[in-house]
């Protein structure tokens, strides 16, 4: 990944100005790589009752972090620079976690931030029954998303519920019908949701990786959602979830 040209440039670029946006690009650029850590930490996890969605936000965690810390003078490879980081990220954060945190806590925070970010302001000029309807498609788009299996580590088996409702081809078609629709998300609402969805940070660290507020990523979800619900209609895949 280092060696393509056009990353090369942002890298130097992003040295030199610090821009934000350049660092959104590095960062995106090697997603792939964090869940490749991910993954591999959790096949040799032993005993250690932790989801693979906690590896993989641990993971992305320290390639952020990576990605502000690199320097490109010294002429070492970032994906061998950011995996070091990334793989004490990981076992850091593992070995900080109580047994209930283990359990709950993070699938339980991502999920009440869905919740919140469905929720009409005060104001709003909607009737009950429809604020209510469109949660509720918002809520189902999310366990979609979340139930499709892209935050899964290769190899992992699906949930019981998972394996039950989706058999190996409806799985699939899901996934792609998922990522088409997400791919053509406008840019804001497409890095909002894959890094929410596909890497599992919360909204406050998607804030800070983005500069903005939390309540504003909490809108760009919301509007990602309900853009989602408006194309899904063309989706048979979807169309028979919904």
């Amino acid at each position: 990944m280092d060696a393509v040209p056009d990353l090369a440039a942002t890298w130097r670029r992003f040295a030199q100005t610090r821009d934000i946006g350049l660092r959104n690009q590095l960062v995106e650029s090697h997603l792939e790589l964090a869940r490749t850590v991910a993954a591999l930490l959790y096949r040799h996890r032993g005993g250690l009752e932790v989801e693979f969605a906690d590896y993989l936000q641990f993971a992305t965690l320290g390639l952020i972090e990576s990605v502000d810390r690199f320097d490109v003078e010294r002429g070492v490879s970032f994906a061998s620079f950011a995996s070091i980081r990334m793989r004490g990220a990981v076992l850091n954060c593992l070995s900080g976690l109580s047994e209930q945190y283990q359990q709950i806590d993070l699938r339980k925070r991502l999920r009440q931030e869905r919740v919140d970010s469905l929720r009409r302001p005060d104001g709003a000029s909607r009737d009950l029954f429809s604020g209510l309807a469109d949660m509720a498609v918002g809520l189902a788009l999310s366990q979609l998303l979340e139930g499709s299996g892209l935050v899964q580590a290769p190899g992992e088996m699906a949930p019981t519920y998972q394996r039950e409702f989706y058999d190996a081809t409806q799985g699939r078609q899901l996934r792609e019908t998922l990522e088409r629709l997400v791919q053509g998300l406008p840019e804001q609402e497409r890095r909002v949701v894959r890094y929410h969805y596909f890497q599992n940070i919360g909204f406050t660290e998607i804030a800070a990786l983005v500069g903005l507020s939390k309540g504003r990523v909490s809108q760009i979800h919301r509007q990602a959602l309900l853009r989602l619900r408006q194309e899904h209609g063309s989706q048979p895949s979807l169309s028979r979830e919904l």
